[in-house]
């Protein structure tokens, strides 16, 4: 259960921007699952209240005055640094690493590590933090917590005045989406790079999955298909300046097994042996997608909570929800959400399917591509398709 108290002088504006950091860490760090309770006055939410004083204590004394937004700003910015790591001065190669420490007042050090940073780099940030904090007179048993590109949580990006991602939305404002055209991406090496694009999404894949810790082959029907309960091994073949170059994606599930998860990093070594140690590893975690995962599977890729399994005797859920997010066929997936109304935002287009019926709801500030494109989706296959615009 995720509680967000919301002060007597509190202003919309903090509202919304404390529903959002709510709403991130329920979708991207508990999988949908939680919860989201609000307390806009205490009298009026006793169950919430008697949970919170579970957890942090009966209040002992009223609550002070409000703090003027300026001043507590102010302190905000006082208390919270960041910094960029560089090589030490007379190493031979000084060069600026791709990494970089945030430091919260002493209160909690974050280390964010760049996707293009080295594994010697990676690992001096480590060091460096742990440096960092001696050198800060902080105590030995101050929190180090290691954020990765495109991986960074909900409560390391709300210490930033404004972090927009490049394929979401926040609240009910619009932002402006991201477009790139594919066909420019070989022609423009800048844009591919920008995009962090590999290239233009047109080569060879192939999918396994991790099943007894061995590699079985996906058919291709079901490419595009991940079940949070599997981990699955995408190889990407494509060629650059007339010679093949190669990608091992490995996909874990939320619900996989540490054997599974295991099994998934052997067999990506394995593959790579066959490759001659060419191809890049890439660990990609569910939900997380990076752009160019999601552009080799042409926008139809759906990711299920959990996959029944025909031997297991449970029956398929008679009633699924699936969120729809993307700008156009290359960035878009479905992810599969609680069947409950409380999953629906305006920002987003669902489906909802049945065993008879599938409705698609579309929010109010939806893109209106988005809502187009849901429609091919695989799992919209039914009887009947109904269009539900909020």
């Amino acid at each position: 259960v995720l509680i967000q108290w919301n002060g007597p002088e509190c202003n919309n504006a903090e509202k919304s921007r404390g529903m959002a950091l709510a709403r991130s860490i329920r979708d991207g760090e508990r999988g949908g699952r939680a919860q989201i309770g609000i307390i806009d006055n205490e009298k009026d939410s006793p169950d919430l209240m008697q949970i919170m004083k579970t957890v942090l204590g009966e209040r002992r004394r009223e609550l002070q005055s409000a703090t003027p937004d300026m001043k507590a700003d102010e302190l905000q910015k006082a208390n919270v640094r960041l910094y960029h790591l560089e090589a030490a001065r007379g190493s031979p190669k000084r060069r600026i690493l791709d990494c970089h420490i945030l430091d919260q007042g002493g209160f909690k050090i974050y280390v964010w590590r760049g996707t293009d940073s080295s594994k010697e780099e990676k690992e001096a940030a480590f060091k460096r933090a742990l440096g960092f904090i001696q050198a800060k007179g902080y105590p030995a048993t101050t929190n180090i917590e290691v954020v990765n590109d495109y991986a960074e949580s909900a409560m390391f990006k709300q210490l930033f005045q404004k972090w927009i991602e490049k394929d979401e939305t926040q609240g009910l404002a619009k932002v402006d989406q991201v477009k790139f055209d594919v066909a420019q991406l070989h022609a423009r090496p800048e844009l591919a790079a920008e995009q962090r694009m590999a290239d233009d999404a047109s080569g060879k894949v192939e999918v396994w999955r991790i099943e007894e810790r061995e590699m079985q082959p996906v058919d291709l029907k079901m490419y595009g298909q991940f079940y949070g309960g599997d981990c699955y091994l995408v190889l990407y073949t494509y060629l650059k300046s007339g010679r093949p170059h190669y990608i091992i994606y490995m996909w874990q599930g939320r619900h996989a097994s540490v054997d599974e998860v295991t099994a998934c990093a052997l067999n990506a070594i394995e593959l790579d042996k066959k490759y001659g140690g060419e191809p890049v590893q890439v660990r990609v975690t569910m939900g997380k997608e990076p752009p160019h995962f999601l552009a080799i599977f042409k926008g139809i890729l759906i990711i299920y909570e959990v996959r029944v399994h025909h031997l297991s005797g449970e029956p398929e859920p008679t009633i699924r929800l699936f969120q729809v997010r993307g700008t156009d066929e290359f960035n878009t997936k479905t992810i599969e959400v609680p069947a409950r109304a409380s999953s629906l935002n305006s920002n987003d287009v669902f489906l909802l399917k049945t065993t008879q019926v599938c409705y698609l709801w579309c929010g109010k500030v939806n893109d209106p591509e988005a809502r187009c494109s849901s429609c091919s989706k695989p799992v919209a296959q039914s009887p009947n398709h109904h269009h539900y615009p909020k």
